[in-house]
């Protein structure tokens, strides 16, 4: 009978310390999932600083670059007749400007806000020329090179509303 009592003693101890082991590894995960949440919440605002970042290095290679700031001042107000260079300067920083929000909307930086993104369009079709540029090359970049959709129904409602009239169709 003590046999069996201290089989009875080993198996009840086996079984508990199983358990605290069970417990000890459910809280370990836990830890580990919680700090998974806090790494991913630092690489969204990491990622989302880098893109401001860049969006801020765009602007100021504009305002210190006077070429690029004539070409730029010359097409977006779309007054006056702009040589090849002064296009070419326009047209690649525009491009430039999209591609960067483009990748922006596909990295899901700031989680694809309609509202932060209405804002960035707002932003890359303040003026004239930019408008036309979203007719000509804009739409196209969004729409047919990168297949986004959603991105160019937000596009053509800021053309819009910025327009007062809808987006010419081709």
């Amino acid at each position: 009978m003590e046999t069996g009592l201290i089989v009875a003693v080993a198996q009840i101890a086996t079984g508990f310390a199983t358990l605290i082991v069970a417990i000890f590894l459910a809280a370990q995960l836990l830890i580990q999932k919680r700090q998974l949440e806090i790494a991913h919440l630092d690489s969204v605002r990491e990622l989302g600083f880098a893109a401001r970042t860049r969006n801020e290095e765009l602007i100021l290679a504009r305002l210190t670059d006077k070429s690029l700031l004539d070409a730029y001042m010359k097409l977006g107000a779309g007054l006056e007749s702009p040589n090849d260079e002064e296009t070419h300067k326009f047209i690649n920083y525009m491009r430039l400007l999209y591609l960067q929000m483009i990748n922006e909307w596909n990295l899901g930086v700031n989680d694809n806000n309609v509202e932060y993104f209405k804002g960035r369009l707002g932003t890359l079709m303040g003026s004239l020329g930019e408008r036309k540029y979203y007719l000509t090359n804009g739409r196209i970049i969004i729409g047919t090179v990168f297949g986004l959709t959603n991105l160019v129904m937000l596009g053509d409602t800021v053309y819009e509303e910025l327009e007062g009239r809808s987006v010419p169709l081709r």
